[in-house]
């Protein structure tokens, strides 16, 4: 008999409950899915992740709202999952987090189902059951809209996966942010990528860019990465104050 063990994971009281069902581990995720509460929720979606016992099924029935960073965050859980021979497939997703999913074209690299039955199973109405290791998993980075790309060109392109970049290393900017001076600028950045508006985004990357001239940050390796990889989109813009 498996008994639930329920945690409080972050500030947004998000709550994750793991209970083994049919060889997977299901995840029940309650709350808002965003760029504060990112870090602890990849944090424990990880540490579930072992050779061989990689199959992890989330509960979305009570996520009320997800953004851009905590979608990210998602799929490159399921790339770690399926490196170790697993799978991630999400269950239950309400209407606004699904409109997420479609507005950030990630819609096609996270497998949704209708219920927790159907995803532990692996079978969508209609449908086989899911193969894992297929060659389709697409990391963050590639992992953007089409539309965006068709409307916008491929100068849109860069800058939507150099900003899919900065999401996927929230953590990181948060670990370089004690003060979390950068946190307002992080959190406009991922709702201007959820809006798939490409001004949107371009005002939101400049304003994280002028606050990276003006307030230094701790040296990480990921944040100059993915800083850099935005700044060189904007050769006339301040200079970065990463230290």
């Amino acid at each position: 008999m498996t008994h639930p063990v329920a945690e409080d994971i972050s500030r947004a009281t998000l709550t994750v409950v793991t209970t083994p069902d049919g060889g997977a581990t299901v995840v029940a995720l309650r709350g808002d899915l965003d760029i504060a509460s990112v870090p602890a929720v990849r944090e424990r979606l990880l540490s579930l992740l072992r050779p061989g016992a990689s199959r992890l099924v989330i509960d979305m029935s009570a996520v009320r709202y997800a953004d851009a960073s905590g979608l990210v965050a998602l799929v490159s859980t399921r790339r770690r999952a399926v490196l170790l021979g697993g799978t991630l497939h999400l269950a239950a997703v309400q209407p606004e987090v699904a409109r997420a999913l479609t507005v950030t074209g990630l819609s096609g690299h996270l497998a949704t189902y209708p219920t927790v039955q159907a995803a532990v199973a692996g079978r969508r109405p209609g449908a086989g059951p899911a193969r894992p290791g297929t060659g389709q998993e697409v990391t963050p980075a590639r992992a953007l809209p089409a539309l965006a790309q068709a409307e916008f060109g491929a100068g849109s392109g860069q800058l939507r996966a150099a900003v899919a970049d900065i999401l996927d290393n929230a953590d990181a900017w948060r670990d370089a942010d004690p003060r979390r001076r950068f946190s307002p600028a992080l959190r406009a950045l991922a709702q201007a990528y959820a809006s798939n508006s490409h001004a949107a985004l371009v005002q939101a990357a400049r304003s994280l860019l002028f606050v990276l001239g003006r307030e230094p940050l701790t040296y990480s390796p990921g944040v100059a990465a993915t800083a850099g990889r935005l700044r060189r989109l904007f050769p006339t813009g301040p200079r970065l104050a990463i230290g």
